[in-house]
């Protein structure tokens, strides 16, 4: 049921990446001076007509989306012709400066720590919660076995009185009084979280890394000091940003040339001094980082030390990790705490999907499984059908659905207008046949060529009219 759906998901993904339609666009970036910090600027307008970016093409079409009206720099001849603006006179036209502040994540439930070790530490789901047992089991110190964390089965972002008191003294010793306003208490937004327990957090905050290192192996150590990092930064003051957006004009020519430069100072780190969440997307984790422009007005006189044309490519979505095939199952309320790991286990270990470069990358097993349930068995791989199921599950274990009455409905239906799993596994099996998937086509003829499977496995076919 759910790993069926997990497996859907990924194909979804990959038959996305198959339709995709690459676009290939350039841009021009200058490179500018001024008291002696040197800067990049990127040409976003010329005239009053913006500069087509990636997020400007179809991915279906490979061309500008209807209605976008940016102009699209096809090829180094086209853009160079730009290059042109290297003559002309350059000057600040705007600096816009704007106060930012982010928020620390709040500390550890299953699924976040299984995301965020897969990304910061490459631990599989697997290997994640098996490393936290034995950090939750404990460790021998001093003739006792102590605990180091707290139960690590729990959707609930709650700490405790205690733990919240304990970071708040921690912080102040380790930081200052500047970085911590007191406790901060987190509302868990998982559809259907259940918070049997608090948050995944350390025993004891003043068990520094430093202090625990010598009783813990090297993963189990990179664990401990990320959930321990977690937990403190989540008590933490907001960090304060100063985000600098300038535009940057050379005049002149058919039409004025609108460069545009950013920049992001750290005001005060606040929680970044203990942790940086990390991302999904590079381009986000770039983004974040700190880049500091040379303080510029209104009017000022630039010169440029060079101008010059980049060619780009738009990219297909990215394949899921484990890390972001978990946040999807959470955020659309499938799956629980105790059920993430061994999900993606199943799906590796039955041949649906492949693990290559961290990427979950779905089998031809994996596309014929899941063409054969869409065409006979829709809404079994449905997401909302089986989030409702994760409800009814969850319903029965607190004893508010009978379960006798929910299996009886759901095997045997409510007559012929409501058929259940027998009556419709009855009426589609004649109809059931070995899926072909269609994997693209000749490239010569244009015709299909689909995957099959024969009494000597699959095998490759051109399709005739």
């Amino acid at each position: 049921r759910v790993q069926s759906v997990a497996v859907r998901l990924c194909v979804l993904r990959e038959r996305e990446r198959q339709r995709f339609k690459t676009a290939a666009f350039w841009d021009v970036e200058a490179e500018l001076e001024a008291a002696g910090v040197r800067f990049s600027a990127r040409l976003v307008r010329v005239g009053e007509q913006r500069v087509a970016t990636g997020a400007d093409f179809d991915p279906d079409t490979g061309r500008l989306k209807d209605g976008s009206g940016a102009l699209w720099l096809r090829d180094e001849a086209a853009t160079r012709a730009l290059i042109d603006v290297w003559e002309r006179p350059w000057a600040v036209t705007s600096v816009e400066k704007k106060p930012q502040r982010r928020r620390p994540a709040p500390p550890f439930t299953t699924s976040s720590l299984q995301q965020e070790a897969n990304r910061k530490l490459r631990f599989s789901a697997r290997q994640t919660m098996r490393i936290a047992q034995r950090l939750y089991e404990g460790v021998e110190a001093g003739g006792d076995r102590i605990g180091l964390i707290t139960y690590m089965r729990t959707d609930s972002t709650t700490l405790s009185e205690k733990a919240l008191g304990d970071a708040v003294g921690v912080i102040r010793e380790r930081y200052g009084n500047a970085y911590t306003d007191g406790p901060r208490r987190y509302a868990t937004k998982v559809k259907g979280a259940q918070e049997a327990h608090e948050a995944i957090r350390p025993t004891e905050l003043s068990r520094t890394p430093e202090k625990v290192s010598r009783y813990l192996e090297r993963d189990e150590l990179r664990l401990y000091e990320l959930i321990w990092k977690r937990t403190l930064a989540s008590q933490m003051t907001d960090a304060r940003l100063l985000r600098t957006a300038v535009e940057i004009t050379a005049t002149g020519g058919d039409a004025d040339a609108v460069f545009s430069a950013t920049g992001t100072a750290i005001e005060f780190p606040g929680f970044l001094r203990a942790y940086v969440e990390g991302s999904d997307d590079p381009a986000a984790e770039i983004a974040d980082r700190e880049v500091l422009l040379p303080e510029l007005e209104n009017g000022q006189k630039l010169d440029p030390r060079s101008v010059e044309a980049k060619g780009h490519e738009t990219q297909p979505p990215a394949r899921y990790t484990e890390a972001s095939l978990v946040k999807k199952l959470e955020a659309e309320g499938i799956g629980r705490p105790s059920t993430y790991a061994t999900i993606l286990d199943t799906i590796q270990d039955r041949g649906y999907v492949v693990k290559t470069n961290n990427a979950l990358v779905p089998t031809f097993t994996a596309f014929a499984v899941t063409k054969l349930l869409e065409e006979h068995f829709a809404d079994y791989v449905d997401t909302h059908f089986t989030a409702r199921m994760e409800q009814q599950l969850d319903d029965i274990a607190d004893g508010s659905l009978d379960w006798r009455e929910h299996l009886q409905h759901f095997y045997f239906g409510e007559g012929p207008e409501q058929p259940g799993l027998e009556g419709r596994i009855a009426s589609q099996q004649p109809d059931i046949d070995y899926p072909s998937v269609e994997i693209g086509e000749h490239p010569e003829t244009g015709q299909p060529i689909v995957v099959k499977v024969g009494r000597f496995g699959p095998y490759l076919q051109m399709e005739t009219a």
